[in-house]
């Protein structure tokens, strides 16, 4: 039997991950199986308070209740003071589940540094819980080794691992979840595969027919009527969840099958409504917020606005991606750091996808134009490149062998705090002589109004002047300087074949490229320079790459494959 027949003849279990008394009565109401109960679901789900559990407990009928013991969000290595909090809650929690009309259970995870099961720790947990079964949660796809995982978590005696087969949304590891269902119907005793991770009405039965999974695990939640920024189980999502169980998934994109993509900058939110093709049909910009909750407000507006020109047009939206600056965890979604937005540890993946009902992917805003430019733009084909975008600042993206360097804390290419001058000029980050303090569109302005150069004129302004301006000579000679010393270091360490120069600063064209060309060349004496080119996508860039991992984020990726140049970079009307 195949896997999809097997998903298809056995019942579908259905457990909602709640927060709130009135979340797990909806669940009770609506027909879900299970609840997993947590507190601050924004960050992955922590321990609820034992007020939260004996209501649930004494409210629910049917819907059993699987009760989280997680002491804090961020990692899952636990020290010893951790270990023995988490112990002292499960023997309360098994305390208050002995009298319960519906079954009750608890849900653990804890790793060791080198990204393993702790059996040592999770063997405590377990005892503690006792009698109460287990499932271990989704510590599981942060193992560097999900199939050895699985086989401690069987050893141990763990019911269930919740998983969406690694660090990313279930729809794209529906292989490696195939195999953990395998393996779990193999040995009656093995842990059953509960799959989590992005799952939602729009692609459940996909998720299934390809896994053979009989049981899901998903936040069925949206906006709360309060408006104060929080979120709410919803019936509907519900009811729509168990309308997409009877029915088959279609395995191909219709017509009318689109994404949303979101470039977020400085200023503004660029959105964009792309067809499989890769044409975008509609477009919307809005300014961001003053703080870091209203732009999150503001992105929301953005994309149910454009998908209400969806629906009016008769399309559907299929999956989002969004690029953003700062530093990005995308396989959880998680921004942990963007200065200009005012954001620290958001889990912008989760709260769109909650939102919006469909599947949604964060990237990094550069390394995302440098997706695109290697996909269909100066890079095309190159597999070992950089994209050096000069704007405000300076990053770069990095392709090696085909694939992006990220980095361990996911700032590879912050190209700008290169130290290219010596005991240089002080950078806003604290260090000084960084490259973008001499090359950058902010740079370039601030140091020629200092050199007393005429204030109030930006970096293309300034360009003009080179020929007959000797500050604006001396000040762009400088920047070339320490952009060729920056690019000198990059191509030592990465060796890459092409660079792509991409920003406003890039758009110079010869006045930039041929001394910066000439220098490179020059201070690498034993070999030759990587080849220079300028961005074909320009600030194109940005929104088509998000388009890539939107599609990437519905299951359907391959779609890319078959776009054009001239289809991405197509006009588009306004929406």
């Amino acid at each position: 039997m195949s896997a999809s027949d097997s998903a298809q003849t056995s019942r579908v279990l259905v457990e909602l991950c709640v927060d709130d008394l009135e979340g797990a009565l909806v669940a009770d109401r609506e027909g879900a199986d299970r609840i997993e109960l947590c507190a601050d679901l924004l960050e992955g789900g922590t321990t609820p308070s034992m007020g939260t559990i004996l209501a649930v407990l004494d409210a629910v009928e049917r819907v059993g209740v699987q009760i989280i013991v997680r002491p804090r969000g961020g990692d899952f290595v636990y020290s010893e003071a951790e270990v023995d909090v988490m112990c002292r809650d499960l023997r309360a929690i098994a305390g208050a589940a002995s009298g319960a009309r519906t079954p009750v259970g608890v849900v653990v995870g804890a790793l060791t540094t080198a990204g393993e099961v702790d059996a040592a720790a999770l063997r405590r947990l377990i005892d503690a819980a006792a009698p109460l079964p287990v499932t271990f949660h989704k510590a599981f796809d942060a193992t560097s080794d999900l199939l050895a995982a699985y086989d401690v978590l069987a050893a141990a005696g763990v019911e269930r691992v919740l998983t969406s087969g690694g660090p990313h949304p279930a729809l794209q590891g529906v292989e490696v979840l195939a195999e953990l269902v395998r393996w779990s119907r193999a040995d009656a005793a093995a842990p059953t595969v509960l799959v989590g991770g992005s799952v939602r009405p729009a692609n459940v039965r996909e998720i299934l027919d390809a896994t053979g999974a009989t049981e899901v695990h998903l936040r069925a939640q949206t906006a709360s009527p309060r408006g104060d920024g929080t979120l709410r189980t919803d019936p509907d999502v519900v009811r729509d969840l168990f309308a997409a169980l009877e029915n088959p998934a279609t395995d191909t994109l219709s017509d009318a099958s689109v994404v949303i993509a979101v470039d977020i900058g400085g200023t503004n939110l660029k959105g964009a409504i792309v067809d499989a093709s890769g044409r975008t049909i509609a477009s919307r910009s809005v300014g961001v917020g003053a703080t870091g909750d209203e732009s999150i407000a503001r992105i929301i507006e953005l994309l149910q606005g454009l998908r209400a020109h969806t629906e009016q047009s008769g399309h559907h939206v299929v999956g989002i991606g969004v690029v953003t600056p700062g530093m990005v965890e995308a396989e959880n979604g998680i921004v942990r750091y963007a200065s200009t937005l005012d954001w620290t540890d958001v889990p912008l993946g989760p709260i769109l996808s909650a939102e919006l009902g469909v599947p949604v992917e964060i990237g990094h805003d550069v390394r995302s134009s440098g997706l695109a430019e290697s996909l269909f733009g100066a890079s095309k084909g190159v597999a070992n490149s950089v994209l050096v975008a000069i704007g405000t600042g300076v990053a770069a993206s990095i392709l090696s062998g085909g694939h992006p360097v990220v980095g361990a804390v996911t700032t590879a290419g912050e190209l700008g705090h290169i130290p290219a001058i010596p005991d240089g000029e002080p950078c806003t980050c604290g260090q000084h002589g960084c490259l973008e303090v001499y090359l950058s569109g902010a740079g370039i302005a601030r140091r020629y109004a200092a050199a007393g150069g005429e204030p109030g004129l930006d970096a293309a302004a300034i360009s003009v002047r080179l020929g007959h301006d000797p500050v604006a000579d001396r000040v762009w000679a400088d920047g070339v300087h320490a952009l060729a010393l920056g690019l000198k270091s990059v191509t030592l360490l990465i060796d890459p074949a092409v660079i792509v120069l991409a920003g406003g600063v890039s758009r110079a064209g010869g006045l930039l490229l041929d001394p910066l060309r000439a220098e490179l060349a020059q201070s690498l004496v034993w070999r030759e320079a990587p080849e220079i080119r300028v961005s074909e996508l320009g600030t194109a860039g940005g929104r088509i790459g998000a388009a890539v991992l939107a599609f990437r984020a519905s299951g359907h990726g391959e779609v890319v494959d078959r776009w054009t140049t001239a289809d991405v970079l197509a006009e588009e009307p306004r929406a």
